[in-house]
């Protein structure tokens, strides 16, 4: 399976100075887990619900602090063309849950460790009942009997 398969397009991004309080906003209104950080048309990072928490609880104000405090290294991203177990390879490796999407050098959307196992799980839950499994009985046969 490609990220292609389960990736989020793009809808909203963030830059740099923008504050914690604009990104959370972002978030609510696109409904997105996560922002990438764009300085003019270059990736500089993912800002996550996570680092949002992370500044609450250290009790910043958020119109007071710039998303760039708070993000994560934009460096390690994938393609639409790689594969999920890579992907999902990527996000343990370095502790995150979320990956910015490139093709062709450009931001196109981000992926998420959610996205990949929900598409994996559709996938074999379809595999196994075309395989049969689970076992369901012929409706004329008692199960008592």
């Amino acid at each position: 399976m490609k990220v292609r398969q389960v990736y989020r397009p793009q809808a909203a991004c963030v830059s740099p100075a923008d504050s914690l309080r604009d990104a959370a906003r972002k978030m609510r209104s696109s409904g997105q887990s996560c922002l990438p950080v764009l300085d003019g048309s270059s990736l500089t990072g993912i800002i996550t619900e996570r680092a949002l928490v992370e500044a609450a609880a250290s009790g910043v104000p958020p119109s007071q602090v710039s998303v760039a405090d708070y993000s994560h290294d934009g460096s390690v991203t994938v393609s639409l063309e790689d594969d999920c177990v890579s992907a999902e390879l990527k996000m343990l490796a370095i502790g995150c849950r979320n990956l910015p999407v490139m093709d062709c050098g450009r931001l196109v959307g981000t992926v998420s460790m959610r996205d990949v196992r929900l598409k994996a799980a559709a996938l074999a839950t379809a595999a196994n009942r075309r395989d049969g499994w689970p076992y369901e009985p012929d409706p004329g046969v008692d199960a008592e009997s």
